[in-house]
């Protein structure tokens, strides 16, 4: 507890940018490859966040009953919502004007409490693609997206979901798997060791009535703890609610696959790497060129076996990046690291904008980062990586809460993709801005991405659950 009072003491530990990552620091490749499927793939989404936050504004107009710019875009766009099959008879059959106050309050009433419940769904369940006779949840698209790239014979997903979802998780996979014994699903949640702590205004705990400690889930951060446990060689990490339409999906199978055959192609060049080392029959300027070029890591003492296997032997990422249309998060930067820089993402979070240089050198990112991985973590013996190994503790930042009216501090490690996974090689590959198609609020699902371009008659994952052509 004391190293964790401590951290609140000092305060956020701030990454330490050389630059922001450029052109150059990209990995290219000129062909695609389907090689890596002779490799065990699974895909990783996290999903455990509850939609209550992509309703704020709808709570808000309950609140206040205040029709904003972005309340009335709403209302004035509703037939085209992902979910508008589902109130629509509930409108039509109680003769609700949506244009006044009581009718909006009605339908949001409708959609987020006891009757659509969205307001207590986790993201995963909330429709979010329209077709011409249904609509689809992320569940539905990240399956049929996952069968466009991963092994034919053994589809294998993993979610991270909330204790509280489980019934509601099991059921709707149950549904949608019928037929489909080709699918593997199965889920976890965040682990309550990973917990943090949470403290008062003046670093001291902050006691619960019954005199206990309150811990909070610590972020992203802890799904490391789950990722370790997956069995699998090559693990595929998208955000639940970065769901594709199926009109607009050929851009981001290819930007899959091309991530799995970049990977792919180093993992087996680093592999060579590794045992040439471990014979004594190397070339040790080639193998320095290639960690300093291909790898981007700059290391500032002498290059011997010992430190040119500490940096291959390690678990290796391919991070899609897209170009920055000043989205909230983090991205792709240079940082220091003792002796040497490396790749990384970082969460705006975790910079010190009150440092001028080091905010030029955040706003000067090009790209972004769209939670977009691949990720291989099995070594050159084929040997599961332990990954908790390659965990970064000191990157955490500090953040202002609530519990039950009152202030508290929060310790929160950033995203599995940052400081869990700080000591990892890292490549970065630009992938197309149209395989980033985020839902942070409920208006994202008004985007024309969401609905098809042709009307087409196929049923959902649901309905259509025997077929292999889906």
């Amino acid at each position: 507890m004391d190293k964790n009072i401590n951290r609140f003491k000092k305060g956020t530990n701030y990454v330490n940018i050389a630059s922001a990552v450029t052109r150059d620091q990209l990995t290219s490749i000129n062909h695609i490859s389907d090689e890596y499927l002779n490799l065990n793939c699974v895909k990783f989404i996290p999903a455990s966040g509850a939609a209550t936050r992509m309703f704020e504004d709808l709570y808000k107009y309950l609140e206040d009953k205040i029709d904003t710019e972005y309340i009335n875009k709403f209302f004035n766009e509703l037939e085209n919502i992902t979910f508008y099959e589902d109130i629509k008879d509930f409108i039509e059959n109680e003769n609700i004007d949506k244009n006044t106050i009581d009718g909006r309050v009605k339908i949001i009433d409708y959609i987020l409490n006891d009757n659509l419940n969205y307001g207590n769904l986790p993201k995963a369940l909330i429709k979010m693609n329209s077709y011409k006779n249904y609509s689809t949840t992320p569940i539905d698209e990240h399956i049929y997206e996952g069968e466009k790239y991963l092994n034919n014979n053994r589809l294998n997903f993993h979610f991270t979901i909330s204790k509280d979802h489980e019934d509601l998780f099991n059921e709707y996979i149950k549904k949608i798997l019928n037929g489909r014994d080709d699918i593997k699903v199965s889920y976890s949640f965040q682990k309550p060791k990973t917990d943090t702590l949470a403290v008062d205004m003046d670093n001291n705990p902050f006691l619960l009535d019954d005199g206990s400690i309150l811990y909070r889930p610590g972020g992203h951060g802890a799904l490391i703890e789950n990722l370790n446990d997956i069995d699998g060689d090559i693990i595929f990490i998208k955000n639940i609610d970065n769901v594709c339409h199926r009109d607009y999906i050929e851009d981001t199978i290819n930007s899959k696959k091309k991530l799995a055959s970049v990977g792919y192609a180093f993992k087996e060049k680093i592999d060579g790497y590794i045992k040439a080392l471990l014979s004594d029959d190397y070339d040790i300027d080639e193998i320095k060129e290639f960690i300093n070029k291909d790898l981007n890591i700059t290391f500032k003492g002498e290059m011997t076996k010992d430190k040119a296997l500490s940096f291959l032997n390690r678990p290796l990422r391919v991070c899609g990046v897209v170009k920055n249309q000043g989205e909230p998060g983090g991205g792709p930067f240079v940082v220091y690291n003792g002796e040497y820089t490396d790749l990384q993402i970082c969460e705006k979070s975790e910079i010190d904008l009150n440092n001028k240089e080091q905010h030029e050198k955040f706003s000067a990112s090009e790209f972004f980062n769209p939670v977009d991985l691949v990720c291989f973590v099995k070594d050159h013996r084929g040997e599961k990586f332990n990954l908790l190994e390659y965990v970064n503790e000191e990157r955490y930042f500090i953040s202002k809460k609530t519990y039950k009216g009152k202030d508290i501090k929060a310790l929160e490690h950033p995203g599995l993709w940052n400081g869990a996974m700080d000591r990892w090689n890292t490549l970065f590959v630009e992938v197309p801005l149209s395989t980033f198609n985020p839902v942070k609020k409920v208006n994202d699902l008004l985007r024309p991405c969401r609905r098809s371009v042709v009307e087409k008659e196929v049923g959902s994952l649901a309905e259509v659950a025997a077929s292999k052509d889906i």
